[in-house]
């Protein structure tokens, strides 16, 4: 099928399908825009409007983070990760909730915790508020690139449910979904910048892991060493300002957070992880056999990404799979950090304008993807529902490495 000319791409999405015009995805993309926002208005008003009891103030991650700000700033430091201080700081925002269901502990590096430590200054509301606005804004900001090549419409970015989820929780997630984006984003132009980017995911290190290694396999020195640079410079300001025994305490608080939540499902955890480790779990799999089915999906993972940026094809592509394979690396990951997927949908749509139309199943696919965040975080309440970022993701994955085939760059309408 031949390709659509430069007028006809400027009215469609890069697809071949004549249904998926840019009209109908900014009308489907405005009504669930409205939808989210309708909900969240209702939730804040329930709460701090109508004052209804059961109704739960708006970001209740985020509160673990604002009460730990509160300890840190009143208590020192350390005392965020007592559990009796932060459950105290918590029951108040909570009055309302039985203490058995109020205490979420604090499980963050002095990296992040110096970033926090002042969010307490301003009481709840405020706080919440300038987090989330300043979240979404390095969002929209990172995002607008690609707006502005016509890969997605603007309403399309700022209708994602990852968005959303992620204000509903007060989570960090747009903070590292701007850096992450910034890495790769300014990765060819401005190394230096890119790798500094890359260095401040010290906030979330988890999330860090594998962008050295493929710095290291595209050959992007320059990054790497930035990167090495500013984690290392982050880490010893918050030794400094904090003191290393935060860090002895982080380290002791992450053994603990692994062996009773992560490995054995404290909480219910598990039915709000998208993972293969998690979904083996609550299949009845054995600890070894659920690490083992986990790392049989991440090894092959890993390793072609590798390849993709050993062979340093298309820099959408490769960043499309670096970010699907940091998901899936990830033995912990919860619904909430599936705003990392705008990245790897935005990538691919850019693909498609200058590389070949996406088909009718890459578009299904990343339609899909699309919407996963809103199952993912009703599978917290309704299990039975699912995880389908088990699945989702390593066909995502899938339609990356095809998308690098050698043949695309011959014949990119096939």
């Amino acid at each position: 099928m031949q390709i659509a000319t430069d007028e006809a791409v400027s009215k469609v999405l890069p697809v071949r399908q004549p249904w998926l015009t840019r009209k109908r995805v900014v009308v489907y993309s405005l009504a669930l825009l409205i939808c989210q926002l309708v909900l969240l208005g209702a939730w804040a008003i329930g709460h701090w409007g109508l004052h209804l009891r059961g109704v739960p103030p708006l970001g209740l991650d985020f509160r673990v983070y604002w009460s730990a700000s509160y300890v840190s700033l009143h208590n020192g430091a350390i005392q965020a990760f007592n559990p009796q201080q932060l459950l105290a700081v918590e029951a108040k925002l909570l009055p309302d909730t039985p203490l058995g269901q109020v205490y979420a502990p604090w499980v963050y590096p002095p990296t992040f915790q110096l970033l926090i430590y002042p969010l307490a200054l301003l009481p709840y509301l405020a706080s919440y508020s300038l987090f989330v606005c300043l979240g979404i804004a390095c969002c929209l900001l990172v995002c607008a690139p690609a707006v502005r090549a016509g890969a997605l419409p603007w309403v399309s970015v700022a209708a994602f449910p990852g968005i959303w989820v992620a204000t509903l929780c007060g989570q960090n997630s747009l903070l590292t979904l701007a850096l992450a984006a910034g890495a790769l984003g300014l990765l060819e132009r401005r190394p230096i910048l890119a790798g500094a980017c890359a260095g401040l995911l010290a906030i979330k290190p988890q999330l860090a892991v594998l962008f050295p290694l493929m710095f290291l396999c595209g050959r992007h020195f320059r990054a790497l060493g930035a990167m090495a640079v500013t984690a290392g410079l982050f880490c010893t300001v918050s030794a400094l300002v904090f003191g290393l025994p935060l860090w002895l305490r982080f380290f002791d608080m992450l053994s603990w957070f692994n062996t009773v939540v992560v490995q054995n499902g404290e909480g219910g955890i598990w039915s709000a992880m998208p993972t293969a480790f998690a979904l083996a779990r609550r299949m009845g799999a054995s600890l070894s056999i659920a690490y083992a089915i986990h790392a049989a999906i991440v090894v092959p993972a890993v390793l072609v990404t590798a390849i993709l940026w050993a062979r340093r094809v298309r820099i959408e592509v490769r960043s499309a799979a670096l970010i699907v394979t940091t998901l899936l690396a990830q033995p912990y990951l919860v619904y909430y950090d599936l705003t990392w997927l705008i990245l790897p949908i935005i990538f691919l749509c850019v693909d498609g304008r200058t590389q070949g139309a996406l088909t009718h199943v890459e578009c299904l696919m990343l339609g899909l993807v699309w919407l996963l965040p809103i199952p993912s975080f009703l599978a917290v309440f309704k299990p039975s529902i699912g995880q389908w970022g088990a699945v989702l993701l390593p066909m995502l994955l899938i339609i990356a490495l095809r998308r690098a085939l050698p043949y695309r760059s011959f014949n990119p309408g096939l």
